[in-house]
Protein backbone atom coordinates (compact mmCIF):
# COMPACT_ATOMS: atom_id res chain seq x y z
CA UNK A 1 0.00 0.00 0.00
CA UNK A 2 1.37 3.57 -0.76
CA UNK A 3 0.00 6.06 1.24
CA UNK A 4 0.40 9.82 1.20
CA UNK A 5 0.06 12.49 3.75
CA UNK A 6 -0.28 16.26 3.20
CA UNK A 7 1.48 17.91 6.35
CA UNK A 8 3.38 16.88 8.98
CA UNK A 9 1.71 18.55 11.89
CA UNK A 10 0.77 16.77 14.45
CA UNK A 11 -2.85 15.38 12.63
CA UNK A 12 -0.29 13.85 9.47
CA UNK A 13 2.03 12.29 12.17
CA UNK A 14 -0.08 10.94 14.45
CA UNK A 15 -1.63 8.92 11.10
CA UNK A 16 1.82 8.20 10.25
CA UNK A 17 2.82 6.33 13.13
CA UNK A 18 -0.72 4.59 13.50
CA UNK A 19 -0.44 3.55 9.67
CA UNK A 20 3.02 2.12 10.18
CA UNK A 21 2.60 0.21 13.89
CA UNK A 22 -0.10 -1.87 11.90
CA UNK A 23 1.53 -1.84 7.98
CA UNK A 24 5.45 -2.28 8.71
CA UNK A 25 6.17 -2.55 5.11
CA UNK A 26 3.84 0.05 3.62
CA UNK A 27 5.44 3.04 1.43
CA UNK A 28 4.20 6.15 4.11
CA UNK A 29 5.27 9.29 2.34
CA UNK A 30 4.53 12.66 4.46
CA UNK A 31 4.86 15.94 2.02
CA UNK A 32 5.50 18.88 3.98
CA UNK A 33 6.56 22.72 2.74
CA UNK A 34 7.12 24.39 6.05
CA UNK A 35 8.98 22.19 8.00
CA UNK A 36 10.91 18.92 8.56
CA UNK A 37 9.44 18.14 11.67
CA UNK A 38 6.68 18.36 13.28
CA UNK A 39 6.44 21.17 16.34
CA UNK A 40 3.99 22.40 18.19
CA UNK A 41 2.67 25.42 16.99
CA UNK A 42 1.34 26.62 20.25
CA UNK A 43 4.46 26.86 21.60
CA UNK A 44 6.00 29.07 18.90
CA UNK A 45 5.99 31.99 21.77
CA UNK A 46 7.78 30.90 23.70
CA UNK A 47 10.86 30.69 21.44
CA UNK A 48 9.91 34.26 19.91
CA UNK A 49 9.91 35.23 23.58
CA UNK A 50 13.83 33.52 23.94
CA UNK A 51 12.38 31.06 26.54
CA UNK A 52 12.79 27.61 24.15
CA UNK A 53 15.31 26.75 21.50
CA UNK A 54 13.48 25.90 18.81
CA UNK A 55 14.47 22.31 19.04
CA UNK A 56 12.65 22.15 22.45
CA UNK A 57 9.13 22.56 21.10
CA UNK A 58 9.40 19.26 18.73
CA UNK A 59 7.65 16.49 20.77
CA UNK A 60 9.94 13.44 18.91
CA UNK A 61 13.64 12.68 18.11
CA UNK A 62 14.90 14.33 15.03
CA UNK A 63 15.38 10.47 13.57
CA UNK A 64 11.41 10.25 14.26
CA UNK A 65 11.69 9.43 10.39
CA UNK A 66 14.15 7.47 9.97
CA UNK A 67 13.22 4.58 12.92
CA UNK A 68 9.39 4.72 11.11
CA UNK A 69 10.60 4.48 7.59
CA UNK A 70 8.27 6.62 6.40
CA UNK A 71 9.86 8.87 3.40
CA UNK A 72 9.93 12.84 3.22
CA UNK A 73 9.40 15.33 0.44
CA UNK A 74 10.04 18.87 1.00
CA UNK A 75 7.62 20.53 -1.74
CA UNK A 76 4.26 22.47 -1.82
CA UNK A 77 1.55 20.42 -3.08
CA UNK A 78 -0.38 22.67 -5.69
CA UNK A 79 -3.58 20.11 -6.72
CA UNK A 80 -5.15 16.57 -6.86
CA UNK A 81 -5.59 14.41 -10.03
CA UNK A 82 -8.20 12.14 -8.20
CA UNK A 83 -8.73 9.99 -11.48
CA UNK A 84 -5.38 8.70 -11.42
CA UNK A 85 -4.85 8.96 -7.72
CA UNK A 86 -2.30 11.48 -7.55
CA UNK A 87 -0.50 14.32 -5.71
CA UNK A 88 0.44 17.32 -8.04
CA UNK A 89 3.67 19.11 -6.31
CA UNK A 90 5.28 22.64 -7.83
CA UNK A 91 7.32 22.92 -10.43
CA UNK A 92 9.05 20.01 -11.95
CA UNK A 93 8.93 17.43 -8.94
CA UNK A 94 7.09 14.41 -9.68
CA UNK A 95 3.52 13.57 -8.95
CA UNK A 96 3.23 11.18 -6.06
CA UNK A 97 0.69 8.26 -6.70
CA UNK A 98 -1.05 7.34 -3.89
CA UNK A 99 -3.55 4.02 -2.55
CA UNK A 100 -4.84 6.20 -0.20
CA UNK A 101 -4.38 9.50 0.93
CA UNK A 102 -4.62 11.37 3.96
CA UNK A 103 -4.76 15.69 3.36
CA UNK A 104 -4.23 17.53 6.81
CA UNK A 105 -2.65 20.44 5.39
CA UNK A 106 -3.77 22.30 8.40
CA UNK A 107 -4.60 26.23 8.34
CA UNK A 108 -3.10 29.54 7.25
CA UNK A 109 -3.65 32.94 8.62
CA UNK A 110 -6.62 35.00 7.65
CA UNK A 111 -5.12 37.36 4.86
CA UNK A 112 -5.37 41.19 6.03
CA UNK A 113 -8.17 43.08 3.64
CA UNK A 114 -6.79 46.80 4.47
CA UNK A 115 -4.82 48.53 2.22
CA UNK A 116 -1.13 48.06 2.87
CA UNK A 117 -1.44 44.75 4.20
CA UNK A 118 1.52 43.87 1.99
CA UNK A 119 3.91 46.56 3.47
CA UNK A 120 7.52 45.44 4.72
CA UNK A 121 6.59 45.10 8.53
CA UNK A 122 3.22 44.04 7.84
CA UNK A 123 3.32 39.85 8.51
CA UNK A 124 1.20 37.20 10.90
CA UNK A 125 2.70 34.64 13.75
CA UNK A 126 0.84 31.11 12.47
CA UNK A 127 3.99 29.62 10.43
CA UNK A 128 7.76 28.59 11.67
CA UNK A 129 8.59 31.27 8.31
CA UNK A 130 6.69 34.01 10.19
CA UNK A 131 8.61 33.00 13.48
CA UNK A 132 12.00 33.89 11.80
CA UNK A 133 9.79 37.00 9.98
CA UNK A 134 9.18 38.44 13.94
CA UNK A 135 12.20 37.44 14.93
CA UNK A 136 14.28 39.93 12.48
CA UNK A 137 11.40 42.59 12.93
CA UNK A 138 11.88 42.00 16.98
CA UNK A 139 15.85 41.37 17.23
CA UNK A 140 17.21 41.34 14.34
CA UNK A 141 17.55 37.64 13.82
CA UNK A 142 17.22 34.62 16.14
CA UNK A 143 17.49 35.10 19.63
CA UNK A 144 17.76 32.45 22.21
CA UNK A 145 15.30 30.31 19.97
CA UNK A 146 18.08 29.36 18.05
CA UNK A 147 18.54 29.68 13.64
CA UNK A 148 15.61 30.06 11.63
CA UNK A 149 14.37 27.05 9.74
CA UNK A 150 16.82 26.05 7.26
CA UNK A 151 14.23 25.14 4.57
CA UNK A 152 13.45 29.15 3.85
CA UNK A 153 15.82 29.37 1.00
CA UNK A 154 14.30 26.77 -1.41
CA UNK A 155 11.33 27.77 -0.62
CA UNK A 156 11.43 30.91 -2.57
CA UNK A 157 10.55 29.64 -5.56
CA UNK A 158 7.31 28.55 -4.29
CA UNK A 159 4.45 31.17 -5.38
CA UNK A 160 3.80 34.38 -3.72
CA UNK A 161 0.38 33.14 -1.88
CA UNK A 162 2.18 30.68 0.12
CA UNK A 163 1.85 30.56 3.89
CA UNK A 164 5.26 29.41 4.38
CA UNK A 165 7.48 31.91 1.83
CA UNK A 166 9.97 33.59 3.39
CA UNK A 167 9.98 37.49 4.09
CA UNK A 168 12.35 40.09 4.47
CA UNK A 169 12.03 42.02 7.95
CA UNK A 170 11.70 46.00 7.44
CA UNK A 171 14.10 46.00 10.38
CA UNK A 172 16.44 44.33 8.41
CA UNK A 173 16.18 47.66 5.77
CA UNK A 174 16.38 49.72 8.51
CA UNK A 175 19.22 48.35 10.06
CA UNK A 176 17.32 48.26 13.61
CA UNK A 177 14.71 46.25 15.26
CA UNK A 178 11.39 47.75 14.96
CA UNK A 179 10.70 50.67 18.13
CA UNK A 180 6.51 50.61 18.04
CA UNK A 181 4.25 47.89 17.42
CA UNK A 182 1.09 47.47 16.76
CA UNK A 183 -1.16 43.75 17.08
CA UNK A 184 -4.28 43.56 15.10
CA UNK A 185 -7.12 41.42 16.70
CA UNK A 186 -7.66 39.36 19.83
CA UNK A 187 -7.96 36.06 20.80
CA UNK A 188 -4.63 33.41 21.64
CA UNK A 189 -2.50 34.38 18.71
CA UNK A 190 -3.00 37.94 19.53
CA UNK A 191 -1.93 37.64 22.99
CA UNK A 192 0.57 35.57 22.36
CA UNK A 193 2.19 38.41 20.44
CA UNK A 194 1.99 41.09 22.77
CA UNK A 195 3.72 39.17 25.74
CA UNK A 196 6.41 38.59 23.21
CA UNK A 197 6.58 41.84 22.21
CA UNK A 198 6.66 42.79 25.90
CA UNK A 199 9.90 40.57 26.20
CA UNK A 200 11.48 42.49 23.69
CA UNK A 201 10.88 45.90 25.29
CA UNK A 202 7.94 46.92 23.45
CA UNK A 203 5.25 48.56 24.69
CA UNK A 204 2.86 47.46 21.87
CA UNK A 205 -0.67 48.80 20.97
CA UNK A 206 -3.59 46.01 20.58
CA UNK A 207 -6.53 46.75 18.76
CA UNK A 208 -9.99 44.89 18.62
CA UNK A 209 -13.01 45.54 17.01
CA UNK A 210 -15.59 44.23 19.16
CA UNK A 211 -16.89 45.74 22.13
CA UNK A 212 -14.56 43.49 24.04
CA UNK A 213 -11.51 40.87 24.05
CA UNK A 214 -12.17 37.63 22.24
CA UNK A 215 -16.06 37.87 22.88
CA UNK A 216 -16.44 34.44 21.17
CA UNK A 217 -14.30 32.49 24.24
CA UNK A 218 -15.17 35.34 27.09
CA UNK A 219 -17.50 37.30 28.37
CA UNK A 220 -17.27 41.16 29.37
CA UNK A 221 -16.60 40.99 32.75
CA UNK A 222 -13.68 38.31 32.17
CA UNK A 223 -12.88 40.60 29.05
CA UNK A 224 -12.05 43.33 31.36
CA UNK A 225 -10.17 41.56 33.87
CA UNK A 226 -7.82 40.42 31.13
CA UNK A 227 -7.97 44.29 29.07
CA UNK A 228 -6.40 45.56 32.96
CA UNK A 229 -3.73 43.09 33.10
CA UNK A 230 -2.86 43.92 29.54
CA UNK A 231 -2.23 47.64 30.25
CA UNK A 232 -0.50 46.87 33.90
CA UNK A 233 2.07 45.13 31.74
CA UNK A 234 2.13 48.31 29.22
CA UNK A 235 0.10 47.44 26.99
CA UNK A 236 -2.09 49.89 25.17
CA UNK A 237 -5.76 48.49 24.48
CA UNK A 238 -8.08 49.72 22.35
CA UNK A 239 -11.87 48.47 21.76
CA UNK A 240 -13.57 48.76 19.40
CA UNK A 241 -11.57 50.02 16.91
CA UNK A 242 -11.13 48.70 13.37
CA UNK A 243 -8.18 49.64 10.78
CA UNK A 244 -8.73 51.37 7.96
CA UNK A 245 -5.40 51.20 6.16
CA UNK A 246 -1.72 50.48 6.54
CA UNK A 247 0.88 53.21 5.64
CA UNK A 248 4.43 53.39 4.45
CA UNK A 249 7.18 55.37 4.98
CA UNK A 250 9.27 57.51 1.97
CA UNK A 251 11.36 54.24 1.94
CA UNK A 252 8.39 52.36 1.48
CA UNK A 253 8.29 50.37 4.65
CA UNK A 254 5.43 50.38 7.61
CA UNK A 255 5.30 53.64 9.44
CA UNK A 256 1.31 54.38 10.20
CA UNK A 257 -1.64 52.34 11.48
CA UNK A 258 -5.42 54.13 10.17
CA UNK A 259 -8.03 53.96 12.39
CA UNK A 260 -11.74 54.05 11.77
CA UNK A 261 -12.39 56.96 14.43
CA UNK A 262 -9.73 58.76 12.66
CA UNK A 263 -6.66 58.00 15.24
CA UNK A 264 -3.07 56.98 13.69
CA UNK A 265 -0.47 54.75 15.61
CA UNK A 266 2.81 55.17 14.72
CA UNK A 267 4.12 51.55 14.13
CA UNK A 268 7.05 50.00 12.89
CA UNK A 269 6.20 46.54 13.14
CA UNK A 270 2.42 44.98 12.72
CA UNK A 271 1.43 41.83 13.11
CA UNK A 272 -2.32 40.68 12.24
CA UNK A 273 -4.09 38.04 14.16
CA UNK A 274 -7.69 37.76 13.52
CA UNK A 275 -8.04 34.30 12.66
CA UNK A 276 -6.94 31.14 10.80
CA UNK A 277 -8.58 29.51 7.63
CA UNK A 278 -8.09 25.81 6.38
CA UNK A 279 -5.37 26.05 3.91
CA UNK A 280 -7.09 24.28 1.26
CA UNK A 281 -6.99 26.95 -1.82
CA UNK A 282 -4.43 24.72 -3.62
CA UNK A 283 -7.38 22.15 -3.40
CA UNK A 284 -10.11 24.87 -4.84
CA UNK A 285 -9.99 22.98 -8.23
CA UNK A 286 -9.66 18.99 -7.58
CA UNK A 287 -13.28 18.10 -7.24
CA UNK A 288 -13.36 17.57 -3.53
CA UNK A 289 -16.59 19.10 -1.99
CA UNK A 290 -15.52 22.12 0.62
CA UNK A 291 -17.29 23.36 3.03
CA UNK A 292 -18.26 27.19 3.35
CA UNK A 293 -15.57 27.66 5.81
CA UNK A 294 -13.01 26.25 3.47
CA UNK A 295 -12.63 22.82 5.42
CA UNK A 296 -12.70 19.79 3.30
CA UNK A 297 -16.21 18.02 3.99
CA UNK A 298 -16.00 14.91 5.38
CA UNK A 299 -18.40 12.04 7.08
CA UNK A 300 -17.70 10.37 10.59
CA UNK A 301 -15.03 8.46 9.09
CA UNK A 302 -12.90 11.50 8.44
CA UNK A 303 -13.51 10.56 4.66
CA UNK A 304 -13.92 12.98 2.30
CA UNK A 305 -16.04 13.12 -1.07
CA UNK A 306 -13.92 11.31 -3.45
CA UNK A 307 -12.75 7.78 -3.11
CA UNK A 308 -9.56 6.92 -1.47
CA UNK A 309 -9.31 10.46 -0.02
CA UNK A 310 -9.63 11.85 3.96
CA UNK A 311 -8.94 14.82 5.56
CA UNK A 312 -7.98 15.31 9.49
CA UNK A 313 -6.79 18.13 11.79
CA UNK A 314 -7.50 22.54 11.13
CA UNK A 315 -8.18 21.51 7.33
CA UNK A 316 -11.18 19.20 7.83
CA UNK A 317 -15.26 20.42 7.89
CA UNK A 318 -16.48 17.83 10.74
CA UNK A 319 -19.43 17.16 12.43
CA UNK A 320 -20.65 18.99 15.20
CA UNK A 321 -22.38 17.79 18.01
CA UNK A 322 -25.07 20.71 16.83
CA UNK A 323 -25.34 18.76 13.33
CA UNK A 324 -23.23 21.44 11.68
CA UNK A 325 -19.91 20.53 9.95
CA UNK A 326 -16.73 22.99 10.67
CA UNK A 327 -13.19 22.84 11.26
CA UNK A 328 -11.74 22.32 14.65
CA UNK A 329 -8.64 24.19 15.19
CA UNK A 330 -7.26 22.71 18.20
CA UNK A 331 -3.67 20.88 18.55
CA UNK A 332 -6.01 17.80 20.44
CA UNK A 333 -8.53 17.32 17.98
CA UNK A 334 -6.40 17.17 15.26
CA UNK A 335 -4.57 14.81 16.93
CA UNK A 336 -7.63 12.57 17.78
CA UNK A 337 -8.46 12.96 13.81
CA UNK A 338 -5.33 11.81 12.54
CA UNK A 339 -5.37 8.75 14.64
CA UNK A 340 -8.81 8.13 13.76
CA UNK A 341 -8.35 8.58 10.05
CA UNK A 342 -5.74 6.00 10.22
CA UNK A 343 -7.80 3.59 11.52
CA UNK A 344 -10.49 4.57 8.44
CA UNK A 345 -7.61 4.42 5.86
CA UNK A 346 -7.05 0.99 7.34
CA UNK A 347 -10.67 -0.04 6.42
CA UNK A 348 -11.36 -0.62 10.34
CA UNK A 349 -14.76 1.15 10.33
CA UNK A 350 -13.47 4.26 12.33
CA UNK A 351 -15.61 6.65 13.98
CA UNK A 352 -14.61 10.44 15.00
CA UNK A 353 -16.61 11.24 17.59
CA UNK A 354 -16.39 14.93 19.15
CA UNK A 355 -16.43 14.82 22.53
CA UNK A 356 -16.83 17.54 25.16
CA UNK A 357 -15.05 21.23 24.61
CA UNK A 358 -12.57 22.16 26.55
CA UNK A 359 -8.85 23.94 25.80
CA UNK A 360 -6.64 26.07 28.56
CA UNK A 361 -4.01 28.82 28.27
CA UNK A 362 -2.62 31.51 29.64
CA UNK A 363 -3.91 34.80 29.04
CA UNK A 364 -0.88 36.91 30.23
CA UNK A 365 -0.13 35.98 33.59
CA UNK A 366 -3.88 34.61 33.74
CA UNK A 367 -4.85 30.63 33.72
CA UNK A 368 -7.35 30.27 31.56
CA UNK A 369 -9.30 26.52 31.43
CA UNK A 370 -12.75 26.60 29.64
CA UNK A 371 -14.89 23.20 29.72
CA UNK A 372 -18.32 22.36 27.62
CA UNK A 373 -20.97 25.15 26.30
CA UNK A 374 -19.89 28.31 28.00
CA UNK A 375 -22.15 31.35 25.84
CA UNK A 376 -25.81 31.62 25.86
CA UNK A 377 -27.06 29.88 22.97
CA UNK A 378 -29.51 27.52 23.24
CA UNK A 379 -28.19 23.94 23.12
CA UNK A 380 -29.08 21.71 20.45
CA UNK A 381 -32.81 20.59 21.05
CA UNK A 382 -33.07 22.14 24.38
CA UNK A 383 -35.30 25.01 25.13
CA UNK A 384 -34.19 25.92 28.38
CA UNK A 385 -32.36 29.02 28.48
CA UNK A 386 -28.98 28.80 29.75
CA UNK A 387 -27.85 30.77 32.93
CA UNK A 388 -24.73 31.37 34.92
CA UNK A 389 -23.35 31.01 37.84
CA UNK A 390 -20.37 33.39 38.50
CA UNK A 391 -18.06 34.20 41.34
CA UNK A 392 -14.92 36.67 41.20
CA UNK A 393 -12.25 36.27 44.29
CA UNK A 394 -10.50 39.08 45.13
CA UNK A 395 -8.00 37.75 48.04
CA UNK A 396 -4.68 35.78 48.08
CA UNK A 397 -5.57 34.95 44.64
CA UNK A 398 -7.52 36.55 42.43
CA UNK A 399 -9.83 34.68 39.99
CA UNK A 400 -13.32 34.07 38.25
CA UNK A 401 -15.29 31.02 38.58
CA UNK A 402 -18.53 30.57 35.87
CA UNK A 403 -20.23 28.02 35.75
CA UNK A 404 -23.21 27.01 32.76
CA UNK A 405 -25.88 25.37 33.16
CA UNK A 406 -29.34 24.69 31.77
CA UNK A 407 -32.60 22.36 32.63
CA UNK A 408 -30.90 21.76 36.14
CA UNK A 409 -27.40 20.43 35.04
CA UNK A 410 -24.06 21.97 34.63
CA UNK A 411 -22.82 22.49 30.99
CA UNK A 412 -19.86 24.34 30.47
CA UNK A 413 -16.88 26.04 32.70
CA UNK A 414 -14.98 29.40 31.90
CA UNK A 415 -12.36 29.71 35.10
CA UNK A 416 -9.88 32.22 34.99
CA UNK A 417 -7.21 33.11 37.87
CA UNK A 418 -6.98 29.08 39.31
CA UNK A 419 -5.87 25.87 37.23
CA UNK A 420 -7.86 23.35 37.07
CA UNK A 421 -8.00 19.68 35.60
CA UNK A 422 -10.21 19.44 32.44
CA UNK A 423 -10.63 15.91 32.77
CA UNK A 424 -12.55 15.86 36.17
CA UNK A 425 -14.82 18.67 34.79
CA UNK A 426 -15.18 17.12 31.42
CA UNK A 427 -16.37 14.29 33.97
CA UNK A 428 -19.11 16.40 35.53
CA UNK A 429 -20.96 17.27 32.26
CA UNK A 430 -21.08 13.65 30.77
CA UNK A 431 -22.44 12.66 34.57
CA UNK A 432 -24.99 15.24 33.96
CA UNK A 433 -23.91 16.83 37.05
CA UNK A 434 -26.11 19.70 39.16
CA UNK A 435 -25.32 22.78 40.15
CA UNK A 436 -25.34 22.28 43.36
CA UNK A 437 -23.53 19.11 43.15
CA UNK A 438 -20.60 20.71 41.14
CA UNK A 439 -20.15 24.04 43.61
CA UNK A 440 -20.12 21.20 46.66
CA UNK A 441 -17.32 18.98 45.23
CA UNK A 442 -15.35 21.96 42.84
CA UNK A 443 -12.16 21.26 44.74
CA UNK A 444 -11.57 18.25 43.22
CA UNK A 445 -11.49 19.31 39.96
CA UNK A 446 -8.67 21.67 41.72
CA UNK A 447 -5.02 21.29 39.96
CA UNK A 448 -3.40 24.54 41.65
CA UNK A 449 0.40 24.14 42.99
CA UNK A 450 0.66 23.10 46.27
CA UNK A 451 1.34 26.28 48.34
CA UNK A 452 -1.84 28.27 46.25
CA UNK A 453 -4.49 28.78 48.81
CA UNK A 454 -7.61 26.70 48.20
CA UNK A 455 -10.72 28.57 46.68
CA UNK A 456 -13.60 29.47 48.82
CA UNK A 457 -17.06 29.78 47.43
CA UNK A 458 -19.34 31.64 49.75
CA UNK A 459 -22.72 30.55 49.11
CA UNK A 460 -24.03 34.51 49.15
CA UNK A 461 -21.61 35.38 46.45
CA UNK A 462 -23.24 33.56 43.47
CA UNK A 463 -25.29 35.69 41.00
CA UNK A 464 -27.11 34.37 37.89
CA UNK A 465 -26.00 36.53 34.11
CA UNK A 466 -28.53 37.33 32.45
CA UNK A 467 -25.90 37.68 29.68
CA UNK A 468 -22.71 37.63 28.21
Amino acid sequence: MRYVIIGNGIAGVQAAMALREREAEAEITLVSEESDHLFSRTALMYVLAGQLRQADIEPYERDLYARMGWRRVRARATGLDLDGHRVLLVGDEPALVYDRLLLACGSRPRPAPWPGAELPGVGHFVTLQDLAWLEQELHLGPGRGGPPPRADAHLSSTQATSPYRPRLAAAVRRGRPARSAVVIGGGLIGIEVVESMLAAGLSPHLLVREEWFWPMAINRAESAWICERLRAHGVQVHLERQVVRLEADAEGLLARVHLDDGGVIEAEVAVVAIGVVPNTDWLADSGLALHASGGIEVGEDLASSAPDVFAAGDCAAVPWVDGQRRPEQLWYTARDQGRVAARAMLGDGARYARGTWYNSAKLMDIEYTTVGFVDFDPAPGAGDPRESWFFEEQGAVRSTTRIVHQGGRVVGFNLLGRRWDHAVLVRWIAERRSLPWVLAHLAQARFDTELVPPLRLPPQAGASLGGR
